[in-house]
């Protein structure tokens, strides 16, 4: 078991102990447009419509989502 006792970086995969930052999900310009998308505050039908697009990773749909 690990406790990350400080902030990681949005979309940051951490391992290790202590944790240590592995390599990040996206570029630093996909992770500033997720951040602005802000998915998690949708509405549950929403997400549930777009759930493929969100696991998917395209973030260029997932900003024409509805």
């Amino acid at each position: 078991k690990s406790v990350v006792v400080k902030d990681i970086p949005a979309y940051t995969v951490v391992g290790g102990n202590p944790a240590h930052p592995i390599k990040q999900r996206f570029s630093d310009a996909e992770v500033a447009q997720l951040l602005e998308i802000r998915w998690w505050d949708w509405e549950i039908d929403k997400i549930s419509r777009n759930v493929s697009i969100i696991m998917q990773g395209d973030i260029q749909a997932l900003s024409n989502a509805e």
